[in-house]
């Protein structure tokens, strides 16, 4: 043992757990170290000592990226002056998502005392894990491996394709005209006229090659924002899972204790457990309550831009099919988490009913049983503004509501 840490429990209380360096269920910055360092870097990461960092960094970031909003703006304006809509909605398809990386930060930092709750209850159910039963390990181990691969690194690499997919082609489109055409043409990341000067002059160096660096780097931040903010609402519904089904399980280890002062203990942990679920629950809703309405619409409007863009635009463009698709797993996500976790919270009833009460001479245990059962029953579910379930009916509900208005906006 290496030192002594202190943690938080369901009811604010403080506990202290030995930590070691060695141990297998680490503390959320070492157990998912790709969203660590996006929300580190994305200014993202709730740290109370570092609030005032983040909001200095905020500053920096957003003074930083605004000449890029201000001229895609000007860009927007001057063509709605002169009826350019497919314009317009490829400006908006970019610059859409690019508010919402300003927007997270400012959201996340509001929320931070929430956030930092759920980081620090994941950081002691971890230390906690870590001396229960083999049985039970396995159980936080296949959660904690199917996070780490779905909710860390397969979403990293779908938000690194869909935003690398424009930096890429306009160096490989370059490279090819530099390398193979006698008169070759320059391409931007995101073609947007000069202000107040003439289309051709956004060609012209070395304006062409500081926006292209320019816009290489507001690039990052997509990656940086989309990647930390997002993949960290999945982190948390998983987390919330894994303690519905530890709870489960050792309600099921209790029922098979003969003593009966045991098997009350393990009762009463189950309860304890139970009710730390419903607490971490809460705190997941008040952290992204915000956030989850907002995609909903900004969603609908993202697929209905790439769909006008595909079609009706300058003909099939790889980019804005990649970036469509991957508009549709910003949104599916979260509705698949949401209703994952519904799903758990309804079978904890099923799971508790089937713990093995009816082979126990225990009348106080079995009312025990009857009443956690009954909890487990009443629905759960993951609401945006606090109006509208977030679950997989939700997702074909979006999809079309997109093909809607794409439609709407073709004629």
């Amino acid at each position: 043992m290496d030192r002594i840490k202190a943690f938080w429990t369901s009811d604010s209380t403080t506990i202290l757990l030995p930590v070691f360096d060695d141990v297998e269920f680490k503390p959320f910055r070492e157990t998912y170290r790709i969203i660590t360092f996006n929300m580190v870097v994305g200014m993202l990461y709730p740290t109370p000592e570092t609030a005032v960092c983040r909001l200095v960094g905020i500053v920096v970031v957003l003074i930083s990226i605004t000449p890029a909003q201000l001229i895609g703006l000007l860009d927007v304006w001057h063509s709605w002056q002169r009826g350019d809509i497919i314009n317009i909605v490829r400006h908006i398809t970019v610059l859409g998502p690019f508010l919402a990386v300003i927007f997270k930060m400012m959201l996340f930092y509001y929320t931070r005392n929430e956030a930092w709750c759920v980081i620090k209850k994941i950081d002691a159910d971890h230390a906690r894990y870590n001396m229960i039963p083999e049985s039970h390990k396995e159980i936080a181990r296949r959660h904690i491996q199917n996070t780490q691969y779905y909710s860390e690194k397969c979403w990293a690499i779908t938000v690194a394709v869909t935003v690398l997919t424009f930096p890429f082609t306009a160096v490989v489109l370059n490279f090819y005209n530099f390398a193979f055409k006698e008169e070759p043409v320059k391409y931007m990341i995101h073609d947007l006229e000069k202000p107040f000067s003439p289309p051709e002059d956004r060609f012209s160096s070395p304006y062409f090659e500081i926006m292209f660096g320019y816009m290489a780097y507001c690039s990052l931040w997509y990656i940086i924002s989309f990647t930390g903010f997002d993949a960290f609402f999945g982190i948390t519904i998983n987390h919330a899972c894994m303690k519905l089904e530890l709870a489960c399980k050792i309600m099921e280890d209790a029922m098979l204790e003969k003593d009966r002062d045991s098997r009350q203990r393990r009762m009463k942990e189950v309860i304890s457990e139970h009710i730390d679920f419903y607490s971490m629950v809460e705190l997941i809703q008040e952290t992204f309550n915000l956030w989850l309405g907002l995609i909903v619409i900004a969603t609908m409007c993202q697929i209905c831009n790439c769909m006008y863009q595909i079609i009706e635009g300058y003909g099939i463009d790889p980019k804005y099919i990649i970036f469509i698709l991957g508009t549709i797993a910003h949104i599916y996500l979260p509705c698949r988490y949401a209703a994952k976790l519904q799903v758990s919270a309804l079978d904890c009833a099923t799971r508790l009913y089937c713990c093995g009460w009816e082979h126990v001479n225990d009348e106080r245990a079995v009312k025990m049983v009857a009443f956690m059962i009954a909890r487990a029953q009443v629905p759960l579910k993951i609401t945006a503004f606090n109006m509208f379930y977030f679950d997989m009916e939700l997702f074909v509900s979006i999809l079309q509501t997109s093909y809607s208005l794409f439609t709407l906006l073709r004629s």
